[in-house]
């Protein structure tokens, strides 16, 4: 391996505000070899602050393969810890569940890791995925195939529809939760590339999610939502849940209280 190469890949990822240089530089370093990608033209991109991600096509997500375009949102190592409480709750559910909706799916990465966590049990379920992008559902089903995954059913909406739901049924949604101010702020790297769409939540950073929860409360149906939110929004979400007295919170492995249990009914 080119050392001399290797360190000017380390250097210009430093400069980028790229951590992890040592294992990320390998990775380019291959990937310009093995795609046949002038090193130069990588870097370029990294420099204009770029996501590797969206460079290379994929990103990993509870150690498994993702392809990502501009048309869906990098999965955040915070968000594997959603797939682990939800596979909690499925398994621990006394009565069980009919059906798993994922509002909002992206690239498909909780719905597709909750069924393979769940190994065989996860075909005794039914399986919803939406997105309000059609782009973003190819990418979502694309990502399905490459798992040989066939029981996912994939459907263009905004959030949801009621006539979807099924009683007793968990739904889990990663939906855009930043508020405009904190979304003004971001990184190039995020606000640059990555779709607003899938980031900014309104002023508070409960847009979506206040629909979402005067969707389900109307419904009606015994429902039970899993979401992750912008921890430091937890007192808004208090606030519209006010009448809702099953609010559970988690908190993420940097301590910050980052998921929301809800149960309607």
């Amino acid at each position: 391996m080119d050392l001399e190469t290797l360190f000017h890949i380390q250097e210009v990822l430093q400069n980028s505000g790229y951590s992890d240089l040592s294992r990320i530089s390998k990775e380019i370093l291959e990937y310009s070899t093995k795609e046949s990608v002038k090193l130069e033209k990588i870097l370029s991109r990294i420099q204009k602050q770029e996501p590797w991600e969206y460079i290379r096509g994929y990103a990993e997500f509870k150690e498994r393969i993702f392809f990502v375009t501009k048309d869906t949102l990098i999965p955040r190592i915070e968000s594997e810890q959603l797939v682990d409480i939800g596979i909690d709750l499925i398994e621990r559910k006394v009565s069980g569940y009919k059906q798993i909706l994922d509002i909002g799916t992206g690239s498909g990465c909780l719905i597709i890791s909750l069924f393979l966590g769940l190994e065989e049990k996860g075909k005794d379920y039914e399986y919803i995925a939406t997105d309000i992008s059609r782009d973003t559902l190819d990418i979502a089903k694309k990502n399905a195939q490459i798992h040989s995954i066939n029981e996912i059913k994939f459907l263009e909406r905004d959030l949801i529809e009621v006539n979807d739901i099924e009683d007793k049924s968990l739904i889990i949604a990663n939906l855009p939760y930043i508020p405009v101010k904190m979304y003004e702020n971001l990184d190039t790297s995020v606000k640059g590339y990555e779709p607003k769409i899938a980031l900014e939540g309104g002023e508070d950073g409960l847009k979506y999610y206040r629909r979402l929860i005067k969707i389900l409360t109307d419904s009606k149906k015994n429902i039970d939502l899993l979401i992750e939110i912008e921890p430091s929004t937890l007192h808004n979400f208090q606030d519209i849940s006010s009448k809702n007295k099953s609010l559970k919170i988690y908190k993420d492995f940097r301590g910050k209280e980052r998921f929301l249990f809800f149960h309607f009914s």
